[in-house]
């Protein structure tokens, strides 16, 4: 069953920052290689939505549809049920979790 994929406006925003990014720092040839790495990821979660590692801040609240894939050092979370895939955010893998996580839902 292929679930549909949203993207969430923030994580939107926090997508077309790192494009500009890779673009600025790397070049577009590198953007077009990574911008496939997120496309795969993207298909392999509406395939198989389980295969993302479960995110320890959520799984103690008992939260276990919320995870996440990597593509490169970028956490892509996301959430799911039988229809349907939510990104909510692209972080990186030096970021603090929870400081973001927080600072989203008081933003929102």
């Amino acid at each position: 069953m292929s679930r549909r994929i949203v993207i969430l406006d923030g994580a939107k925003e926090e997508l077309q920052d790192i494009k500009k990014y890779v673009k600025r720092d790397f070049g577009d040839s590198v953007w077009n290689t990574v911008s496939a790495e997120y496309k795969g990821a993207f298909q392999r979660i509406q395939e198989n939505p389980g295969i993302g590692s479960c995110i320890d801040e959520l799984k103690e609240l008992g939260i276990s549809n919320v995870r996440y894939v990597l593509v490169r050092k970028t956490r892509v979370v996301y959430e799911f049920d039988d229809s349907l895939i939510i990104i909510h955010m692209f972080i990186g893998t030096r970021r603090d979790f929870r400081a973001h996580l927080l600072k989203r839902m008081f933003s929102q």
